[in-house]
């Protein structure tokens, strides 16, 4: 009995670790739609910071929070061989320079993750600087590794 629970386990590890993409094309589109995610909360966030928008600290965190969520998403369809090529504005630097790529992604993961936090604590002050670093760093990571 322990041997089949065992052996349940390690076929339940090896389905959840497998791709969700059958073709390259999947994994442009799911990144995408990841990013396209992450574009619409940042841009409703870009606005309450540049004042374009009145200030409204709890949806900054919901907005915050999800972005978190979502930056974890996009790095495994970048793994998927045959990404580099198709409908996408993804340049050829980021397999090319595959460190420096994810070395950028786990940064911008980092920073959503404490942007998330800091946006929980509701200092409006401490917020706006958190998101300042996160901008930052995605504007490099666009710069480096993203045509336009």
């Amino acid at each position: 009995m322990k041997k089949l629970v065992i052996a349940g386990l390690v076929l339940t590890a090896t389905s959840i670790s497998a791709s969700p993409f059958e073709k390259p094309t999947d994994a442009i589109e799911y990144r995408q739609s990841a990013f396209s995610m992450i574009a619409t909360n940042f841009g409703d966030m870009a606005e309450m910071v540049k004042g374009r928008k009145d200030w409204d600290q709890q949806q900054f965190s919901q907005r915050a929070q999800f972005i978190s969520q979502l930056s974890l998403m996009p790095e495994e369809a970048f793994a998927v061989e045959g990404t580099d090529k198709g409908d996408t504005k993804a340049k050829p630097e980021i397999w090319s320079d595959w460190d420096g790529f994810t070395a950028k992604l786990n940064k911008f993961q980092g920073d959503m993750a404490n942007l998330a936090k800091v946006s929980m604590d509701g200092d409006e002050r401490a917020t706006k600087r958190a998101f300042g670093e996160a901008a930052k760093n995605c504007k490099s990571c666009h710069s480096d590794y993203k045509y336009r």
